[in-house]
Order: structure tokens, then C-alpha cells, then sequence
């Protein structure tokens, strides 16, 4: 046995093919790789630190503000507000509809899975995430004005540098999502679903343009990483083995309405709320994981080829301890909104001892991009259809579909907003509208021609 493979053998660490060797020699060029090294137990130590700080504070660290507040400011977060966002890495929005109106919504999804059990869902034993996409309920819920106006806010968390970069943060492409219910009950594993990043596995390393996204971290910078730069998020390409299993559109930020009253550590979502040292720790990670600089082992942990998720674990991400860093969110009611980076680790409470069902609304920040118009064109396909959305149609088997019941909920008339059409593909972005950046009118442009929509500009330059 050789000297390498008895380290892999020391550490546990799976194997991957020769060229994953030569993809970490390409991270850290010969110029940084001192810098980077300086820079990595700089992050160890600042690591430690902020774990302790998250292990004091637990669910306060959630930064937390009233949806009024937003719409009071023109739709803006306020400075600092957006300041401890951005470190954080997520954000809950309450109050963006009436307690009532969520909790009706949830009422009547109750009934749909009620009446309805053979869609089923995860997991298959007993479904707390339904495969329903199209009921009644979502269908308002993702067009509600108010959830549009709240998305189009927590959208402009990111920027770009470029304004020709073809990017519309004011505007939303539909990822038709499940909904959660999960029920009250303290038995292991129920809905197993430990900390992980979505968006991608390898890809973060392996995609040439989703690695820009985090070059500064590769040059020893990582205290001048900027996490919510979208220029090249654009672009990068989050399943590069198209295993049908990941998701189809960028979701800039992952988010859920909540529809019920529910408390700390109640089956709810669990989050590490510090974005840049959790993020440079875990791209720089493969490159120190025998403890000193080595970039010559085809490993990357916590990541397969063809996942489509990255796993962090305690065994080979230590210094993130993320069984301290990773905390319960604050108490929601329904119309609350949470939000998170889709760089940031997430999961979800082992079990739910609380007394109550927890139900959330999956429903995610898509901003208007080249890739997510692409991902128009099925959604609507779809939609029109009342069938199962591309990305589950691998997961959903053979159980019945929303189209065979009579109260399917995929009809236009269940669309309470134009700005839900438009993110439905259903009707034009407005590409004359002043004061669009270069980027926002050219993908405007580009989504328009693609799903066959047109819009023409009056006289004095507006919209028609």
C-alpha cells in the first residue's frame, strides 16, 4: 500500500478519479499558494472564534425585521440591516402576508394531501415533503403581491459590477417547488435531512465559472471574498452531470413561507449564520485536509460527482463544528418569510417534539437570468400541463399526478399578480421600461424571445 493510499485510509476519505488531483493542483496558483496558506490558519483561528460566538447566541444571530419596514423604505432593507445580512448569510421577513391568509392556505393543503395521498412525497413511509406543485394554495401564494415585492427586495442583497451583465434582480422566474408538513413526533430520522449545501457538489471546484466565484478565497484573500457579487453566478453551471436530481434555475436565495406557528428546534430549519468564514473554510478545505498545504489527492469531502449537494461532516470538516454552529432558526408564525444564501449550510431538526404541524411553502429568489429563462420554458410546459416539474419527475415515480384530480390548482385564474405571470413565462417583461441597467434590458429582451412573447414601446419610450 502506498504512502497515499495510507493517508486515505487514516482520513476515510473517498477517491475520486485521477483528474480531481489535477483540478486541486489548479486551484492555487504557485504565486498564492504561500498567502493562501498564511490565510488558512488565519480562518482556522477566526473559525474557532466564531463558532464560540454562535454557540453563545444560537437562534439571535437570525437577523430578523418586519416586511412594513421594507416596504416603508421604497422596498429596500436599511443599511446596517443589510450589512448584518450580508455577514450572516440570512434573513427572516415577517409579516409579508396575514397570518389568516397563510394559515388558510395551509388549511387547504391539508385537504388536497388529505384527499389526495397518492402523490406522496419524502419520506415515502409517511411524506412530510408532498409532491404538489400546482394546487390552488401555491399557486396564490407564489403570485401573492406581497411575496412578489418581498423576493424583488431580498433580491437586491446581491449586485453586480458589470451593468451589462445579463441579470434582472427585480425580476422572478417560478421554481415550482414542494410544500412541508411536518407532524409533531420525537422518532429519529423522520425527515432526514442533515447539514448540506445545495446548487452543486464538485461543481463549486470543478465548473471553471462557478470557481470565479470564489477566487479570492484561492488567492489568500478570503476576508475580501464578496459572497453576494453575482457576475459570474450567472454563468456557472451547478450540475455538470445533468443527473435530473438538481435544481434547474440559480436560486440566489433559498427561502420558505412559513404557514404555522412554529418554534426552535419544532421539525424546522437549521442554519450556520456566518457566510464568508463558513464558505472560504469549506472551498479551501480539500487542500489542507491532512492538516498541512497538499493539493495532490483526488479529494474533495463532503462531495461526489453527480450529487447535486455538499455534505459538510464533523469527521472531515472539523474546525466548522457545525454540530455547534448550526442552530435552530427563531419562532415563526404564518406570513413569515425566511430566506439564505445558497452558499450557506443548512438542514433541518431531527425531530419535532413541538405540539403543532410544522408547514412551510417552499418558494426561492430566482432572479431573471440566461440559464433560469431557460428553465421557463418546461416550468410553463409544465404548469399548462399540471404535470410534475423536470426537476422531480426522477424522484416522483409512479404516484398519481396533480392533472388527474379534479381541483387541480394549475389554471391561470389562480394567479393573483402580473409579476406572477411574468415569472411564469405567461406574460412579457417589460424591456422599455426606464432606468433599466444594460443587463436588466438584454435579458429581459432574451427571456421575451425565447418564450414567444412580445412587447412594444410607445412613442414616448414606454411600455405598450
Amino acid at each position: 500500500m502506498t504512502t497515499d493510499q495510507l493517508l486515505q485510509k487514516q482520513h476515510d476519505v473517498e477517491l475520486l478519479d485521477q483528474r480531481f488531483a489535477t483540478l486541486k493542483q489548479q486551484l492555487v496558483q504557485p504565486e498564492h499558494k504561500q498567502k493562501v496558506i498564511e490565510s488558512y490558519d488565519r480562518l482556522l483561528s477566526s473559525l474557532e472564534r466564531e463558532v464560540d460566538h454562535i454557540e453563545r447566541h444560537g437562534s439571535s444571530l437570525v437577523p430578523e425585521i418586519d416586511f412594513s419596514v421594507v416596504s416603508e423604505n421604497g422596498g429596500e432593507f436599511p443599511p446596517g440591516f443589510v450589512d448584518l445580512v450580508h455577514e450572516r448569510g440570512c434573513v427572516i421577513v415577517r409579516n409579508v402576508v396575514k397570518e389568516e391568509q397563510a394559515s388558510a392556505w395551509e388549511a387547504s393543503l391539508k385537504e388536497y394531501v388529505r384527499q389526495h395521498p397518492n402523490v406522496g412525497g419524502h419520506p415515502a413511509k409517511k411524506p412530510a415533503a408532498w409532491n404538489v406543485f400546482w394546487t390552488k394554495a401555491q399557486m396564490e401564494m407564489r403570485s401573492h403581491p406581497a411575496v412578489m415585492e418581498c423576493m424583488k427586495s431580498v433580491s437586491r442583497l446581491w449586485h453586480v459590477t458589470d451593468p451589462n451583465t445579463p441579470i434582472d434582480f427585480d425580476s422572478q422566474v417560478v421554481y415550482p417547488d414542494r410544500i412541508r408538513i411536518r407532524y409533531p413526533s420525537t422518532e429519529p430520522g423522520m425527515f432526514p435531512l442533515p447539514p448540506h449545501l445545495d446548487s452543486g457538489a464538485t461543481e463549486r471546484w470543478e465548473d471553471p465559472t462557478n470557481r470565479k466565484n470564489f477566487l479570492k478565497i484561492f488567492e489568500g484573500d478570503w476576508k475580501d471574498w464578496d459572497g453576494w457579487a453575482a457576475d459570474h453566478r450567472v454563468d456557472s453551471i451547478s450540475d455538470l452531470y445533468q443527473t435530473g436530481i438538481g435544481c434547474s434555475v440559480w436560486r440566489s436565495m433559498q427561502g420558505w413561507l412559513s404557514l404555522s406557528h412554529t418554534g426552535t428546534g419544532e421539525g424546522t430549519l437549521r442554519l450556520l449564520p456566518s457566510l464568508k468564514l463558513s464558505v472560504a473554510y469549506i472551498m479551501l478545505r480539500p487542500l489542507f485536509h491532512t492538516g498541512k498545504f497538499d493539493d495532490s489527492m483526488p479529494t474533495f469531502p463532503g462531495s461526489k460527482p453527480g450529487n447535486t449537494q455538499f455534505f459538510p461532516t464533523i469527521e472531515h470538516h472539523p474546525h466548522l463544528q457545525i454540530n455547534k454552529a448550526i442552530i435552530g432558526i427563531p419562532p415563526v408564525r404564518p406570513g413569515d418569510y425566511v430566506f439564505w444564501h445558497c452558499d450557506l449550510a443548512h438542514g433541518v431538526d431531527e425531530m419535532h417534539p413541538g405540539k403543532f404541524d410544522s408547514s412551510v411553502f417552499y418558494n426561492a429568489c430566482n432572479p431573471l437570468t440566461p440559464y433560469n429563462v431557460e428553465s421557463l420554458l418546461p416550468t410553463r410546459a409544465a404548469f399548462e400541463a399540471g404535470e410534475v416539474p423536470d426537476d422531480f419527475i426522477r424522484s416522483h415515480g409512479d404516484h398519481e399526478k396533480e392533472y388527474q384530480h379534479e381541483e387541480c390548482g394549475a389554471r391561470r385564474e389562480n394567479i393573483l399578480s402580473d409579476e406572477g405571470r411574468r415569472a411564469l413565462g405567461l406574460l412579457a417583461f417589460d424591456e422599455f421600461a426606464e432606468g433599466l441597467t444594460p443587463g436588466q434590458r438584454e435579458v429581459r429582451r432574451l427571456a421575451n424571445k425565447k418564450l414567444g412573447l412580445s412587447v412594444h414601446p410607445r412613442p414616448n419610450g414606454l411600455a405598450g
